[in-house]
Formats: structure tokens, C-alpha cells, sequence
């Protein structure tokens, strides 16, 4: 008969549990890590250069979700695991611990979309959003109590002399002071940010413990729980202002290079050809970042232009012959309450064809095109005025046009025409132009009419309520006067 079998068991060395303090950080930065993966791959600013501050407000408020759910199911993930020592008998619930993190996650969000721009409050928001972090940790973890002195202390000149204990978090703290101010002097906002971040966040831990009682800790939790919910509530609605004005920077930062690549890639001039102030910064509510824009028309190369004919021959009396003005002026893009463009405006060629000017915020775009005759042309003389031309424009909406004569020996002395609209912009007829559409508008000239001569011709552009922070796509070629 066979010798049953023995069975030896050896014995393993147990698994070594982590410190409840050690567990606490791993959870913490698993959380933040978490956070910050889901920020840079699901956080990015709206296709629209030109979104409605309700979208916005939607963007960031999923945005503050995002950054709180993430790092709530990282530290979930650790939490659970089989060698977490909170896995049976936590000292505090899970729910506690995730929304006393959650006061600092959702400044995630905004941090990294500051980060994306260079800017300085992506320093700012690390500090808060750490600080924040160790004062909600401190009221959610429970302090054990101290132990007792083992014999009384005198009370006289005890607090003189006793001696205080080195802390190496002192160093710790200059150094990453000295690294950060070098860093952000060399423009990685983002490796300051962090390095700041650690600073707060250690400074706001030792201070709060210093002034933290100790207390026993709850076997319900309810207490600490609702203080914790309380806090997360109260940061929330500035985690989302501040999370929407990340977004708004960051459009106007975007649009702002956007329009520089534009205008660079269309063959901005250089030198002479463009006249900007220097001393004049760009505009934090203007167009593409400038305050206004001058467009100059390209000259056509070897084009024979001829003459503008003497004062004596616009249309002079008994001639039937339309005079036919080759549109040679600039145009403007400006906003209210201006009425002009700035001294320091940003000048550039081209025509509005080539050119896509937009706002970078949410008040209207001005554009206008002017054209000087250098001579008066009577009134009485003039029938009608012919305006030629092309439309390039494919957004939907019906785009309005007006002719403003003027009399520059009298500015005041303005004759506004008739606005008509531009007939392929028109519901009815709108379709996708593969290129640009040569139209006519006919503006007929009043014969009694407050001013008796002009020489200064404004075209007004008003474009639909949906494209009113948008030039329009639209060219003028010539405008033909008709006699009477």
C-alpha cells in the first residue's frame, strides 16, 4: 500500500501593506494623474471661432464634470484593488475622500487650458487648486490624538526655549521656489505651475496640521461628509467662471495666431507696404487681436490705368455717357462705438475675397469700403449710381448694401442712398458659388437733395444677424455714375 502523500507547506512572507499615509499620496496623485490624461485628450477649445457664450458656459461646466469624474474613478481604481489596505474597513468612506479631491480637480480643467496659451494664471490656479486640495484632505482624514507629555513642562519661558525640530520640507520648498521662478522665466509655464503646485500644496498640509485638533474619527462620517460636500459646492461655480474664461482666452489666443498665419500666408506685406503703430498694443476686444483693419487693394501689374479726368469734365453738362470709377480705395473693419478705424490700425493688402476677417468677441464687425473721386461731381448731374461687384460670400444670410455720399469740404453734409440687398445673398437665390458672382446694385440719386455735391463714396456692408461679427466676402469692382 502507497505511503499517502505528504503535503509540505512552506511558508511565504506576507505581502507588505502600505501605510495608511503613503496610500493616501498614491491615491491623490493617481487622481490628479488621471485628471490630467483626460484634460489633455478630451479638453480642446470649440471649432467655432466664434461660439455663443451659452455653448461656452455648456463646454465648461461638462468640462468641470470631466476633470471630476476622472480623478474620482482613478483613485476608485486603487482604491479598490486587492492590496489597498482601505479595501475592507476604510478609515473613511471612499465618497468622502473622492469629494474632498474633487474641490481640486475641477481647476484641472482650466490649469491646462491656461497651459495651452503660456499664461501666467496657469501658476495661479496650480497654487489654488493645491491649497485647496491639502485643507480639504486635512478636514476629511482624521488626526490621531496626540500622546501625552510623559512629565509636566514648566510653564515659564517654555515656549523660548524650547528648540524646534528641523523640517527637510523647508528645503524642499526653497528649492522648488528657486526652480520655478527659473522656469517661468524661460516660458515653461507649465513645469513652474507643477513645481508651485507642490509648494502650496506641502505649505497648506504643515500649516493646517499645526492648527488641526485632534479628533477622533467618526464612525459614520456624516458630519465630515456634508462639510466636504459643502466646500465642493462652493468651489464649483468658480471652477466653471473660471473654466469658461480659459476657454474665452484661449478662442482669442487662437484666433488672434490664426489670423497672423492668414495674413502672413496671403502675402502680408512688409516695409512700406504696412503701417502699424508700434506703441499701440493689439486690442483684448478687437478684430484678430488688432483694434482695426485697413485693406488696400492690389494693383493689378502692368495694368495701364488712366487718368481721373478734370473737376470740369464729371459729367458736365449735355455729356450721356456714364463715368465708369475703378474702385481703387481701401477698406475698413473696425467695431462700436468707433466710427473709424484707430490711428494704429493694422494695414494690409488684398480684398475681402482673399481675406477672412472675423471678431474675437461678441460685438458686430463693421465693414466698410471707400472710395475718394478727387473731384466734386454735382448732384443735380448725377442720376443714379451703378456698383459693381463680386460676391464670394457662401454663408447663408442676406447681405444689405449702402451708398454714402459725401462732400468733404463739408463732412456733415451726407447724403445716405437707399440700402439694397445683394441679390444671390437672398434666401431664394442663395447657392454654393464655386467662385465669385459678378452683380450690379442700381442706387438712384434723389434730384432735391440736401447736399449738392460729393466726392467721397462709402459703401456700407450690413450682413444678416448671423454673420454680424464677420466681414462679408464681397469685393467692389467699379461704380458707374449715370448722368441726368
Amino acid at each position: 500500500m502507497a505511503a499517502p502523500t505528504q503535503i509540505g507547506l512552506s511558508a511565504y512572507p506576507a505581502l507588505r501593506q502600505p501605510k495608511p499615509a503613503a496610500f493616501y499620496t498614491l491615491l491623490v496623485a493617481t487622481g490628479l494623474l488621471n485628471t490630467l490624461i483626460a484634460a489633455y485628450f478630451f479638453l480642446r477649445l470649440p471649432a467655432d471661432h466664434h461660439p455663443s457664450l451659452t455653448s461656452l458656459t455648456i463646454r465648461a461646466i461638462l468640462y468641470v464634470l470631466i476633470g471630476a469624474l476622472a480623478g474620482t474613478f482613478g483613485s476608485w481604481f486603487y482604491w479598490r484593488r486587492p492590496t489597498s489596505p482601505f479595501r475592507h474597513n476604510p478609515p473613511i468612506p471612499f465618497r468622502l475622500f473622492a469629494i474632498a479631491c474633487a474641490s481640486a480637480w475641477v481647476f484641472v480643467p482650466a490649469v491646462i487650458l491656461f497651459s495651452r496659451e503660456d499664461s501666467p494664471l496657469t501658476c495661479v490656479f496650480s497654487i489654488l487648486a493645491a491649497a485647496l486640495l491639502a485643507v480639504a484632505l486635512r478636514k476629511a482624514i482624521p488626526v490621531p490624538p496626540r500622546p501625552p507629555a510623559p512629565f509636566p513642562t514648566p510653564t515659564l519661558f517654555a515656549d523660548t526655549l524650547r528648540a524646534h525640530p528641523r523640517r527637510p520640507q523647508g528645503y524642499l520648498l526653497a528649492v522648488s521656489i528657486y526652480f520655478a521662478a527659473y522656469e517661468f522665466t524661460q516660458g515653461w509655464i507649465l513645469d513652474a505651475a507643477g513645481l508651485l503646485a507642490i509648494c502650496a500644496y506641502t505649505f497648506a498640509w504643515l500649516q493646517t496640521l499645526e492648527r488641526q485638533p485632534a479628533r477622533q474619527p467618526d464612525p459614520n462620517h456624516r458630519q465630515p461628509t456634508f462639510r466636504a460636500a459643502r466646500r465642493l459646492a462652493i468651489v464649483l461655480l468658480p471652477a466653471i467662471l473660471v473654466t469658461l474664461y480659459s476657454l474665452l482666452a484661449g478662442i482669442e489666443h487662437r484666433n488672434r495666431a490664426e489670423a497672423d498665419a492668414l495674413l502672413a500666408a496671403n502675402g502680408a506685406p512688409t516695409g512700406d507696404n504696412v503701417k502699424t503703430d508700434a506703441q499701440t498694443p493689439p486690442s483684448d476686444t478687437g478684430i484678430s487681436g488688432y483694434h482695426s483693419i485697413i485693406l488696400w487693394p492690389i494693383a493689378p501689374k502692368n495694368d495701364i490705368v488712366p487718368p481721373i479726368p478734370q473737376p470740369t469734365s464729371l459729367l458736365a453738362p449735355g455729356s450721356s455717357k456714364p463715368l465708369v470709377i475703378q474702385f481703387t480705395g481701401p477698406y475698413y473693419y473696425f467695431q462700436p462705438p468707433h466710427t473709424a478705424p484707430s490711428p494704429g490700425s493694422f494695414q494690409v493688402k488684398g480684398t475681402p475675397l482673399l481675406h477672412d476677417f472675423q471678431t474675437n468677441n461678441f460685438m458686430p464687425l463693421v465693414m466698410e469700403a471707400h472710395q475718394s473721386l478727387g473731384a466734386s461731381i454735382p448732384i443735380a448731374r448725377c442720376r443714379e449710381i451703378q456698383v459693381g461687384l463680386l460676391n464670394g460670400d457662401n454663408r447663408p444670410g442676406t447681405i444689405n448694401v449702402a451708398v454714402l455720399l459725401t462732400d468733404s469740404a463739408q463732412p456733415n453734409n451726407q447724403l445716405l442712398l437707399e440700402r439694397q440687398p445683394i441679390p444671390s445673398t437672398e434666401p431664394q437665390n442663395f447657392t454654393q458659388k464655386p467662385v465669385p458672382v459678378a452683380e450690379t446694385l442700381n442706387f438712384p440719386v434723389p434730384a432735391p437733395a440736401k447736399i449738392r455735391r460729393f466726392d467721397h463714396i462709402t459703401v456700407m456692408f450690413f450682413p444678416d444677424e448671423v454673420n454680424y461679427d464677420q466681414g462679408s466676402k464681397v469685393a467692389i469692382q467699379q461704380f458707374q455714375l449715370i448722368p441726368r
